[in-house]
């Protein structure tokens, strides 16, 4: 069972003093930044501290919650055969993870944090919890973490953490601020919630190559081929060690400091841990403090450590003064959780790297090492392809640079293949979500109107959308199928002769989004080509998965509609093939409380089925659910779609899905995978701040 944290968000006067008193600039949008490259080149530090804007992304929270069990650290072809426990041990080939950690863009030096109490049998190096096959519902962490604020240029990140799992004793913060580009400064308080030792652990690495050496004042100096890492605590530690991570001498760590009560003042290798024992009385609190520089040499990024803990006060001050104005009176109401969904979305940032190897067709096929959204760092550390497109949406609100880089990696050779295919994740590369890339990229040209972007994406939209006509529509009759198109379970006819409404509809939706982008770039042809295609496909939609007797669209076999009222039959509604009587007979299923409609959102599945189930799957499905709970992006898509039918309809949902989102946020600080059809608890992945942070839009599109 998940130890959630009470959260009441007092933030507030805080917040008010600090715009009271103008402490703090209001400061509209970042500026977009060029990628910087660790260890080429090395620019001096500035005496004064810019604004956060003017800071590049060079560090950030960019390493996964969670490396182990996934495809690309598969062990004897097994994805989840890397389970936690295993992973104590285990070198990783293509990541590295940690608590709270922070890295590079390139994930050459790492660094995050581990605990122990002298009482759990291992150190905490990284979140524990549950492989898919283990996990009552999936994969499940067993950790209790919040995440608070987060800047677009990671220039100040604060993040809760309650240890151990089991029964939590310590309450911890974990704060990080730049002071430049190379320096940042991080700060550790232990607050007990009963008494004992709490030993702090901050843990400095390489993935692969480079040394680390212990210096003077317990200065941790990690030398790599390009320059220096320097961690330089505030306060004396109490041991140090230092190993190499590669398997068979990567638990060194954990061995030393378990069995043998100390670390061993010794070692070498390319992984480091200094140790800080707290002892701690039943409500006392103790803080921790350390700077974090990189540099061409040792003695350059040394002085700067030590500049930076010299003004460590005025750095934390600035830095997080900064980050609580940051989206504040972007909107007249809901500003907390506005705020809040979108720096949960700068902590799902990560680095991640791919080669396919797990799925030997696409092996050599993609290549991908950068730095990209994932749905949540632990639960789903890896890039989906319809996640992606609502990420991009939300980022618009960020950082639309973000946004675009998004788009511009997935739609590259480094991901989308030749032939128009972009792999869905590294689960399954073959299959399939919903296409909206060309939604995705006409929503951030909305926003700046960068008309350069918009060229440089046409061409890959052009070879997506064939790709999607030519296989999955084999029979050439505008009518598709796909697959469980990212609904992992929801109701469907089985067969070759299936035709899918949601997957025909996602079609029909592509079709009309590259319609709006050709007229813009003045593609006549191409535009004449599209708007073709979007009146077939709903002609077909109409003529062939519309059932006249219940007034809804349903897949079809050959012995007929499946007749269960799910999303799938909303998704033409949402690509607008249906005319005047059809959308009145949809509105009216949606209205309805013993079928769709919820006080938290839009039902998957009618209530009125046998197969409902509005929270967690009972009937085996471990994963997720797409049998009665609700779930944000379709019911964000459905707000839009609604709103040009039954405005007052369309505010209703708007309002039920922020209050439903808003009020777990207020319990338990987390935005969830998906919601409880009947009681509106969050449930799935409790970092889902891929799609679930679409309630920020849902704010922002009332109340800007």
């Amino acid at each position: 069972m998940k130890h959630r944290i009470s959260v009441r968000i007092t933030l507030l006067v805080l917040l008010g003093l600090l715009l009271a008193c103008n402490i703090v600039p209001r400061l509209a949008t970042s500026t977009p930044q060029q990628r910087p490259a660790i260890g080429r080149e090395f620019t001096p530090a500035p005496e004064e501290l810019v604004p956060w804007n003017e800071l590049n992304t060079l560090w950030g929270p960019y390493l996964a919650e969670r490396e182990w069990g996934n495809p690309r650290e598969a062990l004897e072809g097994d994805g989840w055969g890397l389970n936690y426990m295993k992973a104590i041990d285990t070198a990783y080939r293509y990541g590295e993870d940690g608590i709270a950690g922070l890295t590079d863009i390139e994930e050459m030096v790492c660094f995050a944090w581990a605990f122990w109490d002298e009482e759990q049998p291992h150190i905490t190096e990284r979140l524990k919890g549950f492989t898919n096959p283990e996990g009552e519902f999936g994969e499940d962490i067993q950790e209790e973490r919040v995440f608070w604020e987060n800047t677009p240029t990671h220039s100040y990140m604060r993040y809760q953490y309650r240890y151990p799992f089991s029964e939590p004793r310590f309450d911890i913060e974990i704060m990080y601020a730049k002071r430049d580009d190379q320096t940042l400064i991080a700060q550790v308080t232990a607050s007990a919630l009963d008494g004992g030792t709490l030993h702090v652990l901050p843990k400095a690495w390489f993935r692969r190559g480079g040394e680390v050496r212990h210096r003077e004042g317990n200065a941790l100096d990690l030398a790599y081929n390009g320059g220096h890492f320097v961690v330089l605590p505030a306060q004396e530690a109490s041991g140090w060690q230092m190993t190499t991570n590669e398997t068979g001498r990567k638990g060194d760590l954990d061995r030393a400091l378990t069995g043998n009560g100390a670390l061993s003042n010794s070692g070498q290798g390319n992984m480091s841990m200094l140790d800080f024992p707290l002892a701690l009385r039943a409500g006392e609190s103790k803080t921790l403090r350390f700077a974090l520089a990189n540099g061409p040499n040792y003695e350059t990024a040394h002085t700067a450590a030590q500049r930076a803990l010299d003004g460590f006060d005025s750095i934390l001050e600035l830095r997080r003064g900064e980050a609580v104005a940051l989206y504040r009176d972007e909107v007249t109401a809901h500003q907390d959780v506005y705020q809040y969904a979108l720096m949960n979305l700068l902590w799902n940032r990560m680095y991640y790297e791919y080669d396919g190897s797990f799925e030997s067709p696409y092996q050599g096929k993609v290549n991908l090492h950068d730095v990209v959204f994932v749905p949540d760092k632990w639960e789903f550390p890896w890039p989906a392809m319809w996640d992606t497109a609502f990420q991009a949406k939300v980022a618009t609100l960020v950082d639309v640079e973000l946004a675009k880089h998004e788009l511009r990696v997935f739609l590259s050779d480094r991901w989308q293949l030749s032939r128009g295919h972009v792999p869905n994740c590294e689960w399954m590369m073959a299959e399939e979500t919903p296409p909206l890339f060309a939604w995705a990229a006409w929503e951030i040209y909305q926003t700046d109107g960068d008309r350069a972007f918009l060229e440089e994406m046409w061409p890959r939209l052009e070879l997506h959308y064939d790709y999607f006509r030519l296989a999955m529509d084999l029979d050439h009759d505008r009518l598709y199928r796909g697959g469980f198109m990212g609904m992992d379970n929801i109701p469907r006819p089985d067969g070759s002769d299936v035709e899918q409404a949601d997957t025909s509809g996602w079609m029909a939706f592509f079709a009309r989004h590259m319609v709006s982008i050709a007229n813009e770039l003045g593609e006549t042809e191409r535009a004449e080509y599209y708007q073709k295609h979007y009146e077939q496909t709903c002609a077909q939609i109409n003529a062939q998965l519309w059932n006249e007797e219940d007034g809804f669209y349903y897949d079809r076999d050959g012995s007929g509609h499946l007749r269960e009222k799910s999303y799938v039959g909303l998704i033409p509604f949402i690509a607008g093939a249906p005319d005047e009587s059809q959308v009145e007979r949809i509105l009216a299923h949606l209205r309805n409380p013993a079928e769709f409609w919820s006080d938290y959102g839009i039902r998957s599945l009618s209530a009125d089925s046998e197969l409902y189930e509005p929270g967690y799957s009972q009937s085996g499905w471990k994963n997720s659910n797409w049998r009665g709970p609700v779930w944000l992006p379709i019911n964000y898509l459905l707000v839009q779609t609604m709103a040009g039918y039954d405005s007052t309809l369309a505010e209703e949902l708007r309002e039920n899905l922020i209050a439903a989102v808003e009020s777990e946020w207020q319990r338990t600080g987390h935005f969830f995978e998906y919601y409880h059809a009947e009681t509106g608890e969050g449930l799935g992945a409790d970092h889902q701040t891929g799609w679930t942070a679409l309630v920020a839009n849902l704010i922002h599109e009332r109340w800007h």
